[in-house]
């Protein structure tokens, strides 16, 4: 992964969130357009994470980065009206749009190893006083995780590798009613409020083999509660 930001703290931050997830290593960081192409070329990470403010050269920059690195997936941290600015428009391909300074980036490292594996990633549009759950796996949570019948846990983890409810009940000769009703059950258990918390859940226990490879989840792009939000 490289890091790309006009600020020096936005990077040191950004190594600070990322030290902890072993699996992500750190390849390079660059403050100016020029010196990040030339560090994309030569070491072709999987993902660069680029933090701006202004949309002036960001296609740009982004089309001269995927002619480095074909097979490169763009995190996007900018301010929040950019991103609904960028997300409702789609000019350009990014993996993830994500509104600087959220409580998603305690999800750093899932949102990432999600991006990795194909997922697309966006902040949520809207914010209220509500506190977003902890998904932290204690001992506790990862109990009741492993307390779902065997049905629930294949539930969670095709929503987590990216299936809609449809795509889920197929191979299960299921209804999307009672799949329905499985995710709702699962919810209660765990305590997560959507499919979005679901995902990060999943990734967390360990569901999601690291050689799996995501598609898209299917989930809302407006939320009543602050966080980030997995869309097609």
């Amino acid at each position: 992964m490289h890091l790309a930001a006009r600020d020096v703290l936005t990077i040191a931050g950004l190594r600070q969130l990322l030290h902890p997830c072993a699996f992500i290593s750190v390849t390079g960081s660059s403050a100016e357009d020029d010196a990040t192409i030339a560090a994309l070329a030569s070491t072709c990470p999987d993902v660069l994470v680029l933090s701006v403010s202004e949309e002036d050269g960001l296609h740009a920059l982004a089309r001269s980065a995927r002619d480095s690195c074909p097979n490169l997936k763009i995190v996007l941290l900018t301010d929040e009206d950019l991103a609904i600015s960028l997300m409702a428009a789609s000019t350009t391909r990014l993996e993830a749009v994500l509104i600087r300074g959220g409580d998603y980036l305690e999800d750093i490292g899932a949102i990432l190893r999600i991006v990795h594996r194909g997922g697309r990633v966006t902040s949520g549009y809207q914010a209220v006083t509500t506190d977003s759950a902890d998904l932290s796996v204690t001992p506790q949570l990862a109990a009741r995780v492993k307390s779902l019948s065997l049905r629930e846990t294949i539930v969670l983890r095709e929503l987590a590798r990216g299936c809609t409810n449809a795509q889920i009940a197929l191979p299960l000769h299921l209804s999307v009613a009672t799949i329905k009703a499985d995710l709702a059950h699962i919810m209660s258990v765990t305590g997560a409020s959507g499919r979005v918390e679901l995902a990060v859940l999943a990734v967390r226990c360990g569901l999601i083999d690291d050689d799996e490879s995501a598609d898209l989840v299917q989930a809302p792009t407006r939320r009543s509660r602050p966080g980030w939000s997995l869309e097609s």
